[in-house]
Formats: C-alpha cells, structure tokens, sequence
C-alpha cells in the first residue's frame, strides 16, 4: 500500500520565459490612420561587387547582407498620430531598392512600460513584434530578423496613460541581396546534402534541436546551445571566432524542413541579442549568454560537451549551410588532432559557408569543437577543421559558466529543459543507492518509484520526503541526511515492504503553476527497531 503524496501548490513558485517578439497587432491594424507615412529611401548596394567579393574569400564565413548605415529616430524622423482614445502611434516606413529581405539594427532601444513596437511590410503580410521593455538589451540595442521584400514599416505604439522613458534610434538597416529567408545553397560538386529529416540524420534527433542559426550584422552563421552542470537552461551558445562580433545576433531556433527533401522551413523562433564571455583566437572559438532563454515552443535542446582528448567517432555536424534548413554530415572515423584544430572528412554530407561555428559532435553526441576551415567544396574530398573545444576550455577557463556548481567534470550530456526528470544524488556516498524513480515526474500523471530494502533486511516500511532544498555533510544514526528539513517540506510519501522492496505511486497536480518545479526528495526505510537512510533523487517537474 502507498499514501498518495501532497505537493504543497501554496509554495509553488510561477514561472516565465522571455522571447524576442509577445505578439499581438499594431494600432494601425484595428484604427483608421493616414496612409501618408514619410518614406527614408535607402542607397542599395552595389550587389556584382559585393559577390565578387565574396566569391574571393571562399563565401567563408556567409555573408547574405549589406549593413547600411542610419541614423532614424522616433523624435525627428517619421509621423506621429494620436487616437480618439488617447494613445499615441509613431510610423516610419523604410526602403532599399531591390533587397530580398530586410533587417533592422536599433542602436538605441528603450520603450516605456505597456509601450510596444512593430515592423510589418506594407501589405502587413508579416508582422514582427510586438517588442516591449521585455525586450531591452544590456547594451541598450536590438536587433530585428529579416522581414521579406524591399520595404518595411516600423511602428511604435504608445497607450494613453504611458509614462516612461522613450529612446528609440534605427543605427543599420542589412539589405539582404542573396534572400536569406529562402536560401537554396550555393553551388558545389556532387549531392550529398542531408536534411535532419532523413535518414541519415536518424540517431541525432536531440542533438539536432541544440544547433541554430546565426544572423550578424549581414552575415550568417552556425551555433549551437550547450548544457551546463547545473542544468538550469541558461542559453549559453558556442561559435566560431572568426564569425564575429554577436553582441546584435538574431538566433534562429528549430529551422528545418518537416520532412527529409520537402517541406517550408520556419525562421520565426528567433531570440536577440548575446553578451560575449569568452573568446579565443587561437581555437577559433566564442562563447556567449543569450539574452533570454528559448521557450518550450521552440523546443531547444542544451548540448552536452567533452573537454577530453582523443574524441571517439563517430563525429556529426549539424549545420544551416548557405542559410539552408539543417543539415547533417557525417565522419564514421575518429577526428583527428591537428593543432589546435580537429580534422575530418565526411563518408557523407558536405557543409558550406553559413556552417561557420556549427558543431561537430562526438560518438556521445557531445560537442567537441566549432566549424573553422575546409579544403573544398567537393562531395567525398571535403576536410574539415574544427576550433578545438577542449583547447578552447584549458586556455580560457569556461568553468565559471559551464561548470557553475564546481564538480570539476571533463563531460555531460545534453539535456532538455522540457523534459520531467529525475537525477539521483547521494551526497558522500555513505547511504545504500536503494531509492529509484520509474516513471518521470511529470505535471498531470502519477509519479512513481521504488525502494529496495535489501540494506535493511527487517524493513516493513518505506518513506520518501520531498523538501525545498538538499543538504549534505550532517551524519545521523541511520546515514547521511540530504535534503533540508528546515526548507519547504512538498511532500511525504509512505509504503509497506513487499518481498525485498516497496512502490511508491504519486499523482502529481495538473497544475501550470508546477512547471519547473524542483523538489529534493530522499528515501528511507524502517523496521526491526532501525531505520536507514537512502540516496536521494532531485524531481524537475515538467
């Protein structure tokens, strides 16, 4: 038999995510408002010299876009109008002849409280925003993905009762000459280019979710998400060196076609701005926080990472080459060591510029170093060189924000911030590892796991306690106590010994509130006089 457990909804803790754009629409949409907006035309750029210049340096890293220099702002440029009701909306409209897209680079970007931004072609085809205060970056900018055409409308609207500070100043427009939003590759020789919907890609479907897109400035690379040792979701993101400045990034999350060869891909999840931690040179290497953590409707993935020398294969790389949907490229062998670099050639795939930074992944599935270099692009010829990962951690010390909880580890997986799960723990290793989950702990379902009393033979009774916080160090009679009595308690759960083990089954509320719920929980057993402590088992409620 079992008690079902409580959980205490009264201590739950709510929770948010912050993404680039809340939604909703423009006043302009719902209000009748002069169609005579001021129009700033913007020189286009010379496009045969731009290509002829990249074309001279290998497409390496992509560059998609020209950055056009600006200087628009909300206080001397544009129209103002005032509704019936009293609120305020401010519209500028932007073009650059011929561009295939349009990106926008704001070098000033502070909104008041409930004040909300737009950008939106003529037609309102496409509308990004609303951005908030929400979004308001360190460095006080933002930059905005590619809206598609030549044309644009910024607008800002202000309700009647807003009060706060307004700086809001356009500082670059990219006028995208090569049409990022629907890029097919550049040419190479041979077909061997795998989407991560085929086959090809099968074993890599967590991994691949890791990896995004990175828009800079006109260019384009490849990143990917990595996982720290407190497993908290903070969006640290590793790339190439040599991609760049990624202060004004735009991360695209999840842009794959829905099936392998065939399919619109998507670049509407996208998060803005990064703070540069580290950087080196020498292994070709960038590591930066997002400025807000990707929600679950962008499904991330955090990559584990291997910090050891001599990376078995098979070695992945996921990739977005050419501004492509993700691909996948394959080496079945071992990387091997060069310098500061790991070397691999492909028994199938090909990357391409765009791929910069991208990751290549051990046989783990962990990441080992940053797309650098190549020697081609040539189908079954194409070597590769990647920034080495664990150079890049021994020169810099990454531990402050990979290893934030100090366990000195050379490894770890990849984890999803999405997913309910249950990590065991045991502090000093002096209490039997007795105490399993066997269900994960998931909102809505029942939660169950089990106690094998073979460490005390008498037992007739088993407990599982769930607290606020863990604890170790304080050595009691029956063992090492792991979770902190003086912290919320969540739950107590009991169940009689049957054979040599008891079952515990939990119904956990259907409650919204109880996402990222964490609770420290330990087993215990008792009977013939005794009692013994178990290991304990940390529960992130998804």
């Amino acid at each position: 038999m079992h008690r079902t457990a409580l959980f205490l909804l009264s201590l739950l803790p709510t929770s948010a995510s912050a993404q680039i754009s809340s939604g909703g629409s423009p006043l302009s949409a719902t209000h009748e408002l002069s169609a005579d907006i001021p129009l700033v035309v913007l020189e286009s750029p010379d496009v045969a010299r731009l290509l002829a210049e990249d074309g001279a340096r290998g497409e390496w890293p992509l560059r998609y876009g020209a950055t056009i220099d600006t200087s628009l702002d909300v206080n001397t440029d544009g129209r103002w109008d005032e509704l019936p009701g009293g609120e305020l909306v401010w519209r500028i409209r932007i073009a650059s002849p011929g561009a295939r897209s349009l990106g926008l680079v704001f070098d000033r970007f502070e909104l008041p409280e409930g004040a909300r931004l737009f950008v939106y072609d003529p037609a309102r085809t496409t509308v990004l925003g609303a951005f908030t205060a929400a979004n308001h970056q360190p460095n006080g900018m933002l930059a905005v993905q590619p809206l598609a055409g030549d044309g644009l409308i910024i607008e800002y609207d202000q309700a009647r009762d807003g009060d706060g500070r307004l700086e809001l100043s356009l500082a670059q427009l990219i006028h995208d000459y090569r049409g990022i939003l629907g890029a097919s590759g550049q040419s190479f020789s041979g077909n061997c280019q795998f989407d991560t919907q085929c086959p090809e890609a099968a074993a890599y479907q967590d991994i691949k979710r890791a990896v995004v897109m990175l828009l800079n400035g006109g260019g384009q690379c490849s990143g990917v998400v990595l996982n720290n040792t407190a497993e908290d979701a903070t969006p640290y993101f590793y790339t190439a060196n040599h991609c760049g400045n990624m202060q004004n990034v735009v991360a695209v999350f999840g842009y794959e076609r829905p099936a392998c060869g065939s399919g619109t891909a998507s670049q509407a999840n996208t998060v803005s701005g990064a703070t540069l931690l580290r950087a080196s040179p020498l292994f070709d290497s960038q590591l930066y926080q997002l400025s807000a953590a990707p929600p679950a409707s962008y499904a991330p993935f955090y990559a584990g990472w291997d910090k050891r020398g001599g990376p078995p294969g098979p070695a992945p790389n996921i990739s977005h080459p050419a501004g492509q949907p993700k691909k996948i490229a394959v080496d079945l062998q071992d990387p091997q060591l060069a310098g500061s670099f790991w070397n691999v050639d492909w028994e199938f795939g090909l990357i391409q510029g765009g791929s910069s930074g991208s990751p290549l992944f051990n046989g783990y599935q962990r990441v080992i170093g940053a797309a650098c270099c190549v020697n081609n692009f040539s189908c079954g010829t194409q070597v590769v060189s990647f920034g080495r990962f664990n150079g890049f951690w021994n020169q810099l010390d990454l531990a402050p924000w990979l290893d934030p909880i100090g366990l000195g580890v050379n490894r770890i997986d990849g984890f999803d911030p999405f997913l309910p799960i249950a990590i065991p723990f045991n502090g000093n290793d002096l209490n039997p590892t007795a105490y399993t989950s066997t269900s994960p702990p998931a909102i809505g379902q029942t939660w169950t796991a089990e106690i094998d009393s073979s460490s005390l033979p008498a037992a007739t009774l088993s407990l599982i306690a769930g607290f606020g916080a863990p604890s170790s160090g304080l050595i009691l009679a029956f063992g090492e106590l792991l979770i902190d009595p003086s912290s919320p308690r969540h739950f107590v759960s009991t169940s009689a010994v049957t054979g040599a083990s008891s079952q515990h089954a939990n119904a956990i509320p259907n409650d919204a509130a109880l996402v990222d719920f964490r609770s420290y929980t330990q087993g215990f057993l008792v009977g013939g006089g005794a009692t013994q402590a178990t290991n304990g088992v940390e529960l992130r409620l998804r």
